[in-house]
């Protein structure tokens, strides 16, 4: 499986307070079934995530050498969880914070209670400057309807859903969004969205997709090789 939203990077944000739990989070991981994993620290301002692309790189590059000691078998990839801002566009071209890997695409997050920016000029404005958007977890946004989804797809955005979404972990509400979602043909992947206080679900979740709508669309939305 690959798995593009993860906050396995230690100490740079709510995700992981250090190397040993990192370890931990990926040995979890690997034994998920998760093959490929990338690190999408927080990007979001106001909860003072801050850490920009060079610091999280030369974290990266120790955690990696950790990782290899420790021979667990997953491939790493550095890239961001970026809370969407009017600035957002500046701070990509000044590479403060960077795309999932070596790929075009960019992982953006929303509010989770109210609409505090236009997800559809967002989608306009990464697409201008020849990037594509995945918006995060966008089941667990309230104010976001079945028409919205038909407009963001439309714009040429792609939609990651979180694997604890579709074991009911967030509400009932979320659950049936997450899985009409996959019903409708608008998921394109399915990801851990792993924190320490945030266990992986994705084998379960997998499951749960090939039980629901076959083994081919589980792969389709849990292996999406196109971030790679």
């Amino acid at each position: 499986m690959i798995d593009i939203h993860s906050h396995v990077l230690p100490f740079v944000d709510d995700g992981s307070p250090d190397v040993e739990s990192s370890l931990r989070l990926l040995d979890e991981s690997a034994k998920a079934g998760v093959t490929d994993l990338f690190l999408t620290p927080h990007y979001m301002k106001i909860r003072n995530y801050l850490s920009e692309y060079a610091h999280n790189k030369e974290v990266f590059d120790q955690f990696s050498a950790k990782v290899k000691e420790a021979r667990i078998p997953i491939r790493l990839y550095l890239g961001n969880e970026i809370y969407y801002t009017i600035s957002t566009p500046k701070d990509l071209k000044a590479q403060r914070i960077v795309p999932l890997g070596h790929s075009d695409k960019v992982l953006l997050e929303f509010s989770m209670s109210e609409e505090d920016e236009d997800i559809a000029e967002a989608i306009h404005n990464m697409k201008a400057v020849g990037l594509t958007p995945v918006i995060a977890h966008p089941e667990r946004y309230p104010y976001l309807k079945p028409a919205d989804f038909v407009v963001i797809r439309k714009m040429g955005a792609l939609i990651q859903i979180n694997a604890s979404s579709l074991l009911g972990t967030h509400g009932v509400d979320v659950e049936k969004k997450a899985f009409r979602l996959i019903k409708d043909g608008f998921a394109d992947f399915v990801a851990s969205d792993i924190h320490v206080f945030r266990p992986n679900s994705m084998k379960e979740a997998f499951r749960i997709v090939e039980k629901k709508f076959g083994v081919e669309t589980a792969q389709r939305i849990f292996e999406n090789h196109s971030v790679l």
